[in-house]
């Protein structure tokens, strides 16, 4: 065997290895940015997969990662793209809170379209493990946690894009 090929069988374990087996996401209600209602539950019955990218307007990496996410959002129209701004998590002892239109801010600066769920007190934060931001989260089609990932360093979307080809090109 190669050095490529074994490094290649390496990458599809830690790939594997991120991957919980049958864990079902759990469901939610937020609101949204622009003052509607979000049920995961709802969501889920469009059986597309589902991308809930966990986010915070102080989050540098976010600001790095959301554009890219907007990008593959339109390479991968079968999957549903969604940011959750997160409020009420705990960073040095102090609750952070989110200011709805600081995000909205952010969301224009950033020039993106994916629309954006407010977690105004952390609840689906913490459902999803999402103390370290920003955090990814797949969903497949079944509504089972395909992928999840923390932080963000170039490349990383490179990943993502391999999980959502498999999950596009998924049987029933």
């Amino acid at each position: 065997m190669n050095k490529i090929a074994i490094f290649l069988l390496f990458c599809i374990g830690i790939v594997i290895a991120e991957l919980p087996e049958d864990k079902l996401a759990p469901t939610f209600f937020v609101r949204t940015l622009n003052g509607g209602n979000f049920y995961l539950s709802e969501e889920l019955k469009n059986g597309k997969p589902i991308v809930l990218s966990f986010f915070a307007t102080w989050c540098l990496p976010c600001r790095v990662e959301i554009p890219i996410l907007d990008s593959l959002r339109t390479e991968f129209p079968n999957v549903s793209f969604y940011l959750v701004d997160v409020g009420g998590l705990e960073q040095g002892g102090k609750k952070l809170k989110e200011d709805p239109e600081k995000v909205k801010r952010m969301i224009e600066s950033l020039k993106v379209d994916i629309p954006v769920l407010m977690d105004k007190y952390g609840l689906t934060a913490q459902k999803y493990g999402a103390l370290i931001l920003p955090k990814l989260i797949v969903i497949d089609k079944h509504g089972k946690i395909a992928y999840e990932h923390t932080g963000y360093q170039k490349g990383d979307e490179l990943e993502l894009i391999e999980i959502l080809k498999s999950l596009s090109s998924a049987k029933k």
